[in-house]
């Protein structure tokens, strides 16, 4: 999925592949940066003991961190599991229960539960930024890409799992 999903940075580096918008600013990231940032961060979450297959809870705001973090753990075959960061400590520690990740990536202006698990801040992901790109994990079509929860017409939160193959669908 990272890599359909940055397939062009080596054609196009310097064109804008994301571009964050805010009432003083604009930062825009050319292919090339993105694609360099989303590598260097599967490297060091590879680092951290992570194996493909591995699911990672992400605790990020509404940040840059929050895609990079994204596309660098499925980069790296991983399996990101995005939150809402209106979420409530009590509401992520059923999350972690359900989903038993090895490591949760952490803002925190993010509510989180106390737990034993492996943490990594968004400002350690802003140095694994500068590691040397990890390759990107390819595999099986319908390996699981990502998981997000969603209460459907019940009102009780599930998880559901997309493979890649539903991505490039």
């Amino acid at each position: 999925l990272a890599a359909f999903v940055l397939r062009h940075a080596a054609d196009l580096p310097d064109k804008i592949a994301l571009s964050l918008m805010g009432p003083a600013r604009a930062t825009r990231w050319n292919y090339a940066r993105l694609e360099s940032t989303v590598r260097g961060i599967a490297t060091g979450l590879l680092a951290r003991g992570l194996a493909p297959g591995d699911r990672v809870l992400m605790r990020l705001g509404n940040t840059p961190e929050f895609p990079l973090a994204f596309l660098g753990c499925i980069a790296g075959g991983l399996i990101p599991v995005p939150t809402s960061a209106q979420l409530s400590a009590p509401e992520t520690a059923k999350i972690i229960e359900i989903v038993s990740p090895a490591l949760i990536l952490h803002d925190p202006d993010v509510a989180c539960p106390d737990t034993d698990l492996p943490v990594v801040s968004a400002s350690e992901l802003h140095d694994m930024a500068a590691l040397p790109p990890a390759d990107y994990a390819l595999g099986d079509p319908d390996r699981p890409a990502y998981i997000v929860f969603t209460s459907g017409t019940s009102g009780v939160p599930r998880a559901v799992v997309h493979a890649h193959r539903a991505i490039w669908a």
